[in-house]
């Protein structure tokens, strides 16, 4: 990132701000069995049609606050996690959140959500539900 991009890397990292897993971790660990599996279904389903490179970042920071959590969201995704990169650069500095953030540009593709027995999720199409909408929000 070059400073001419403007105050972007000014929202995009702080150095005295770099523990974004503990408190995420606890509030999963808080969850029942039932929250987290309706956690992981809405996780996917809003992910569904996100490029490839963001499905595996997320799972990645899921991973990291609690290795069951990213298990959950990268089963939800349909995504194996062993494909997963979990040893990205730490974000403890402007330079290692940029190397993180562009870590694995070749999977930066366009994907459709997990398929289902009848069809593709596409939260783009008519199969989207609107959260407010949605049953089974939190």
């Amino acid at each position: 990132m070059q400073e001419a991009d403007g105050a972007i890397g000014h929202y995009d990292f702080r150095e005295d701000d770099s523990d974004y897993f503990t408190q995420p971790g606890m509030l999963f660990r808080a969850m029942t069995p039932d929250q987290q599996q309706v956690l992981f279904e809405n996780t996917a389903r809003n992910m569904g049609d996100s490029t490839l490179q963001i499905k595996h970042r997320w799972i990645n920071y899921c991973y990291q606050a609690d290795p069951a959590y990213g298990q959950g969201v990268a089963d939800a995704l349909g995504i194996d996690l062993a494909d997963v990169d979990l040893n990205l650069p730490a974000r403890d500095s402007r330079e290692g959140n940029d190397a993180a953030n562009q870590a694995h540009p070749e999977l930066d593709q366009p994907t459709k959500g997990k398929p289902t027995e009848d069809h593709e999720i596409d939260t783009n199409g008519p199969d989207y539900i609107d959260p407010e909408d949605d049953p089974w929000l939190l």
